[in-house]
């Protein structure tokens, strides 16, 4: 309606009806004036006499008011027309300088978007030209160095034969030199293949045809090298090779790094795994070498000393799990799907060489062994605790304690208060003996005994590898004791590593290990099949 308005003609106003009036009356008043007309025309003598001249008259004035009228009426509408062409050429303008403006900033966008793209192909085909030459060096280093390795390997094995039993520290020197010989040939072996899934799954393959020909043959003695390894010795290396010191077992499944109380590693026995035990090995120590790293970007303040790296080794339905927790930033969504590719690194500093394969070589490594990799963030979580403190002298303290979050900062807070602090401290009167904590999470109770308070910090029981607080106990005064419970920082992220144990492998239970993946692409699959079908 606006628009069929703007674009109608515009008529002039002409008071056509007040002249013909004004000509009627003009010659009304001619032919009263002349009596000759009168006669010939035969006009009555009342059409000339009053009050018909008045009323005439009165006529042309009200003909002329609504004239007049007429033509405000009309102006008025010519106005407002004009005001809303006027307005449509403004808004006309304006939408011209939006558009201009529009164009010059998507003009911006677009050179921005091409510096990127430009400047994202470049280092990409300069990464891609920089791994072609690292896999051709590797390949020249594998070409020219195997009589070399033969060679050191030979002498070594005579060395280890010469020596036999008679020196012990002297077979485990050069058993590790052996190993890290063997350790380094079979990382140029995976540099050097084009691709390093396919050709760790023709070893596997290769290794359960040794396997079974073993089997069918009832005679392992024939054998040369069994090819399966202990989950655990692979990430005893694996360790090793990271913090530059052997681990030491503090039970069947605790492992102590000496000088490193703040490496946390649970290893339960496990089956074993079938292949090359260097691929595992060389998978962990990334993994581990990037908890590290991260671990070391922290801020020293708000890191606390307890499980700031954490290695846990279990089987769960015939697959060997690995899960190493470090206290890394977390990953968003827009790096999780190009985490394992090549050339990707969460690592930002650029004085680091060799970035961007560690984690496409671990996803390899783990496709060859049809395992599978994930990660998951672990974020600080709220809880509420009861705590019931006994001492030897009979006092009994009963405390609820709420753990909070405030600005990604683990706090805590009696019940009932409104101020969170970083630790909340008590004074009982004599010894600790016993101590009992109940989480509102899991309605679990965890009792400790005077024996393991005189360690002197108690960590969560019911997380061990993350701990969520800890409680610290002094006895400064015979009388009296000190207790101190802290809030502890576990944010991070969490890596794990899935691969089919040797009797899972063998004897065909990967088809039922992993039910509820199965279920899920069975359901995704299903549901591409129906969309198809409707």
């Amino acid at each position: 309606m606006k628009h069929s308005a703007s674009h109608r003609r515009v008529k002039t106003p002409y008071p056509l009806l007040s002249i013909l009036t004004a000509f009627l009356l003009l010659g009304y008043f001619y032919l009263s004036s002349q009596p000759d007309l009168i006669r010939f025309y035969a006009i009555p003598a009342f059409m000339l006499q009053a009050p018909v001249p008045e009323v005439l008259c009165a006529v042309f004035a009200l003909v002329v008011l609504l004239e007049l009228r007429n033509v405000q009426i009309q102006r008025q509408h010519q106005q407002s027309i004009m005001q809303r062409v006027e307005e449509q050429i403004e808004e006309l303008l304006d939408t011209k300088k939006q558009l201009h403006a529009k164009a010059h900033v998507y003009a911006n966008h677009a050179e921005k978007l091409k510096l990127f793209i430009s400047d994202k192909l470049l280092e990409y085909i300069e990464y891609d030209e920089k791994f072609l030459h690292f896999k051709s060096i590797a390949s020249e280093v594998r070409h020219n160095g195997v009589i070399s390795y033969d060679k050191l390997t030979t002498l070594l094995d005579q060395q280890l034969n010469a020596v036999g039993v008679v020196d012990l520290e002297e077979v485990e020197r050069l058993q590790e030199a052996r190993d890290s010989l063997r350790y380094l040939w079979d990382l140029l072996d995976l540099s050097t293949a084009d691709n390093i899934a396919l050709h760790i799954a023709n070893q596997v393959c290769e290794s359960e045809e040794i396997i079974f020909q073993s089997e069918l043959d009832n005679n392992q003695e024939s054998i040369p090298e069994r090819p399966v390894f202990a989950p655990r010795a692979a990430l005893v290396k694996a360790l090793q090779r990271c913090f530059g010191s052997t681990p030491q077992w503090l039970d069947d499944t605790t492992l102590q790094m000496p000088e490193h109380d703040w490496v946390w590693i649970q290893a339960a026995p496990t089956d074993d795994l079938l292949g090359n035990e260097n691929h595992i090995v060389l998978a962990l120590e990334n993994l581990i070498s990037n908890a590290q790293f991260f671990t070391g970007r922290v801020n020293s303040r708000k890191v606390e000393k307890r499980a700031r790296i954490a290695v846990l080794l279990d089987q769960q339905q015939g697959y060997i799990r690995y899960q190493i927790y470090n206290r890394g930033p977390h990953i968003n969504d827009n790096a999780a799907h190009q985490l394992f590719q090549l050339g990707y690194s969460t690592r930002r500093a650029k004085e680091h060489h060799g970035k961007g394969l560690g984690l496409y070589f671990v996803n390899e490594i783990i496709k060859g062994y049809d395992g599978n990799i994930a990660f998951s963030n672990i974020h600080n979580s709220s809880d509420v605790l009861s705590l019931r403190i006994e001492t030897d002298s009979g006092e009994v303290i009963t405390e609820v304690i709420e753990l909070v979050i405030e600005e990604d900062t683990p706090l805590c807070r009696k019940s009932g208060s409104d101020v969170a602090a970083r630790q909340l401290d008590w004074v009982v009167s004599g010894k600790l003996v016993s101590l009992e904590i109940t989480h509102q999470s899991d309605q679990q109770t965890h009792r400790q005994l005077h024996e393991a308070l005189q360690r002197g910090t108690l960590y969560d029981p019911g997380r061990q590898a993350l701990p969520r607080w800890q409680m610290q106990m002094e006895s400064k005064r015979k009388k009296s004791s000190d207790l101190i419970f802290k809030p502890l920082d576990c944010a991070g992220v969490l890596f794990e590593i899935n691969l089919p144990g040797l009797n899972a492998r063998l004897e065909g239970d990967l088809l039922t290990a992993n039910e509820d993946d199965m279920a899920r692409q069975v359901d995704m699959i299903s549901s591409r099949f129906q969309r198809l079908s409707d």
